[in-house]
């Protein structure tokens, strides 16, 4: 008697790789990769347990495999901290194979996910509202050089893979710009530290001037190597309000005033403190920066617009996250903007404020007006809107790479027809800047000297636009 052939035999671990290399797919094309019957798929996929992600229903239904990073899993809640200090789950992310990762939102997705995701809530790339919690700049590095060798990360936070990213955000990330915490041990640091926050982790108002130079020798001798052009040192701190409150800052600081380089950028801080006043007086950043000399040095203090007394914070994203989610990274401000707003993702009245501090900073000589330095508060709900301004500053002025002052020439482009109306009215602020330059007493008599040129400059094109 002839004896049926025994159906083929597949195992998790050759079937593991297929899913890998070309999830999400079915159990028809695994079939046909590996000339077996769907039956024969069917039986294994079982065998996969957590690690199986199951996409669709019926015939239309997909599979991926979920993937481990280090010894954190691979999937995590997202929460998100409100202005009341309340924390609600808002996502769970997956991590997947071939650098995809999911997020499956807790209850409606947000109104721009389709945008950046397919309906199953693929992302391929880390979602762009984490990445741009990835350390920067100089407090990115002052948080890496703390923690590197505890997660085995390398001491360059730019070196960072996305999943380094990730274990820094499940391990140290309770405390980052905007308002999202990633996984339940976070949360319970970021919610511990803000209810401890009264105990006396606050600076009183009187302390400022004795606290703020010990602070800026601390940072400066805790930051490995030397700060990479344009990184102004810098530091967070919580003060006390009269009324029992609490204002998060963040702190600007120069080194020795006594030293080139520091006077230099002690004029530049007080150019800051001027542009923001100006911003602020037209609505555009948040008011109430103060300058400070104390210890040598001079400090600025600002206001942080993604946080809220003792607990609320505000979700924001930076331009360059969502531009390059979105579009690419483009040449500047206005085009960047443009592009966004073709996609639904900023309204009107962002595009304009954009324009109009774009012109502002190229009148006040911002040489440093990149993608970073731009961003808006990240809600469920489109339009998204600009944030206040912020690192708006004649950067056309700072020290070279080496701390070498360097003269350089300022001469500001004037507006093309599409763009004069904002240019105009940046224009009447940018005179006011210079105008306020050119009278505090607290700026050297060099950069005076170079306020009162640069106001005529403006001056001159004002009359030769209008």
């Amino acid at each position: 008697m002839r004896r049926m052939a025994r159906p083929p035999q597949i195992t998790q671990e050759s079937l593991a790789p297929l899913i890998r290399a070309r999830g999400p797919v079915s159990a028809t094309e695994l079939a046909a990769a590996l000339r077996v019957n769907r039956t024969t798929i069917a039986r294994t996929l079982p065998d996969f347990g957590e690690e199986l992600v199951t996409l669709g229903a019926t015939r239309s239904t997909r599979y991926l495999l979920r993937r481990g990073i280090r010894n954190i899993g691979n999937r995590w809640p997202l929460f998100r901290i409100g202005e009341d200090g309340r924390a609600a789950e808002w996502a769970e992310l997956e991590a997947l194979h071939e650098r995809s990762w999911r997020v499956n939102w807790a209850s409606a997705a947000p109104e721009w996910a389709g945008i950046f995701t397919e309906e199953n809530g693929l992302w391929n790339g880390f979602p762009f509202f984490l990445g741009d919690l990835r350390p920067q700049g100089f407090l990115g590095r002052l948080i890496a050089a703390r923690i590197s060798r505890l997660l085995l990360l390398p001491e360059d936070p730019r070196r960072w893979s996305d999943d380094d990213a990730l274990v820094f955000l499940h391990s140290a990330g309770e405390d980052l710009p905007g308002n999202l915490v990633l996984g339940e041990d976070a949360l319970r640091l970021a919610l511990a530290g803000a209810a401890d926050l009264p105990s006396g982790r606050v600076i009183r108002e009187e302390d400022r001037e004795t606290f703020y130079p010990t602070q800026a020798v601390e940072v400066s001798q805790n930051l490995p190597g030397s700060s990479a052009g344009g990184e102004q040192p810098k530091f967070l701190a919580t003060l006390g309000t009269n009324d029992g409150g609490f204002r998060p800052v963040l702190v600007k600081f120069t080194a020795p005033i006594e030293q080139q380089t520091g006077r230099r950028w002690a004029d530049l801080l007080a150019g800051e403190f001027h542009a923001h006043e100006v911003l602020a007086e037209a609505g555009l950043a948040v008011a109430g920066a103060r300058l400070l000399d104390a210890g040598g040095r001079r400090f600025l203090e600002i206001p942080r617009f993604d946080r809220r007394g003792a607990a609320g914070r505000r979700g924001v994203v930076s331009l360059e996250a969502i531009s390059a989610a979105a579009v690419g990274l483009a040449r500047d401000w206005n085009s960047a903007v443009m592009e966004l707003r073709q996609h639904g993702l900023i309204g009107d009245d962002s595009l304009a404020t954009v324009r109009r501090l774009q012109a502002f900073g190229e009148l006040i000589g911002n040489s440093d007006m990149h993608a970073g330095n731009l961003a808006f508060y990240l809600t469920d709900s489109l339009p998204l809107h600009i944030t206040p301004s912020y690192d708006m500053l004649p950067m056309l002025w700072a020290p070279g790479p080496q701390g070498e002052i360097i003269q350089r020439r300022f001469a500001p482009a004037p507006p093309v027809p599409s763009l004069l109306e904002p240019w105009c009215a940046a224009a009447a602020m940018a005179e006011d800047f210079w105008q306020r330059m050119t009278a505090d007493p607290r700026i050297s008599p060099a950069f005076s000297a170079m306020a009162v040129e640069a106001l005529d400059v403006v001056r001159r094109l004002r009359r030769h636009v209008g």
